[in-house]
């Protein structure tokens, strides 16, 4: 870890119930077991440990694909979740706020495709996040037309914009347990449609919520990246280059679809892999779709290493 870097404990959150009630089973797709690893290590690299909270079949599926020593320790309490109480279908999202519930700030909540380049600007504010999203659309629809909303937010002003909460530092204790309370109270046996879009209740749970308890307390937030997203636009709002880390969310969409672009971008990332990781390498390469892809660039590494000492050699 680099010694300027602030310390900083982190955690992951694989909830696998989401998945598993839509077709029985969960699988890591090849560019998520790559952010995976990055994203541990590179948090170690420049922060500190990190913890996995998840279930039996997230430990048992990362263990299998021999990433679950990566974690400083891992917590399955994860199963305790009830699908009455919080619906794993409509709450997708649900099992990071239930593992925030369990930990202690100061902490960072950590996605799973989420990876640092640098180290991050932690102690600029209480609550810490990723980037502001523009509050607006059928993602974040007006608060009023929420089921559930007068349980959480009534008496404090809702921004007109959310925190992206890809990666989220809770320095104050208070903001977190009152964060985690709000969510919970929101989530429990709330789950009618009411002719929203599929993501609006989660996202106002995780993202809009977590300001209203800061504000509630007189707490200072700040974006980690400038830049804002506009959700019905798909487009940003100012600079996002040379931020300190990388997000694989937009490609979302992308990724299992396009063959072309998923190898371009698997090779990106098991780069990465080879240039700040390479004793990891041998954890990816027996899986199938990554196989070829870590020999070349396994093969690549080695020229370049070759091509430093002939120039090097006098």
């Amino acid at each position: 870890m680099d010694d300027v870097s602030p310390r900083m404990p982190a955690f992951h959150t694989l909830w696998t119930a989401p998945s598993r009630a839509r077709s029985d089973h969960h699988t890591v797709p090849p560019w998520e077991i790559l952010t995976i690893l990055l994203s541990v290590r590179s948090w170690q690299r420049f922060h500190g440990p990190v913890r996995l909270h998840t279930d039996a079949h997230g430990a048992h599926v990362l263990d299998r694909l021999g990433l679950l020593d990566l974690y400083s320790d891992v917590d399955t309490t994860l199963d305790g979740i009830d699908p009455g109480e919080i619906d794993p279908v409509v709450y997708f999202t649900g099992g990071k706020l239930v593992a925030l519930a369990a930990e202690r700030a100061p902490v960072a909540m950590l996605d799973l495709d989420l990876f640092l380049l640098a180290p991050l600007a932690l102690a600029g504010a209480d609550f810490v996040f990723a980037h502001k999203e523009f509050a607006r659309g059928d993602i974040y629809p007006a608060v009023e037309r929420l089921p559930g909303f007068d349980r959480v937010a009534a008496g404090v002003p809702v921004r007109d914009w959310a925190a992206n909460t890809a990666v989220a530092v809770f320095h104050d204790e208070a903001h977190r347990a009152a964060f985690t309370d709000a969510a919970m109270r929101f989530m429990r046996g709330n789950a009618a449609p009411a002719g929203l879009d599929p993501v609006a209740l989660p996202a106002f749970c995780e993202q809009r919520l977590v300001l209203v308890e800061a504000d509630r307390l007189g707490l200072s937030h700040a974006a980690i990246v400038p830049a804002v997203w506009d959700p019905p636009r798909r487009e940003w709002s100012g600079e996002t280059a040379g931020g300190p880390f990388h997000h694989t969310w937009i490609r979302k969409r992308l990724l299992p679809h396009d063959r072309t672009y998923r190898a371009r971008y698997l090779l990106r990332l098991v780069t990465e892999v080879a240039r700040h990781y390479p004793a990891d390498l041998d954890r990816l390469a027996p899986i199938d779709e990554l196989t070829p892809i870590v020999a070349a660039a396994t093969a690549q590494a080695r020229r370049s290493a070759e091509r430093i000492r002939s120039s090097s050699t006098p």
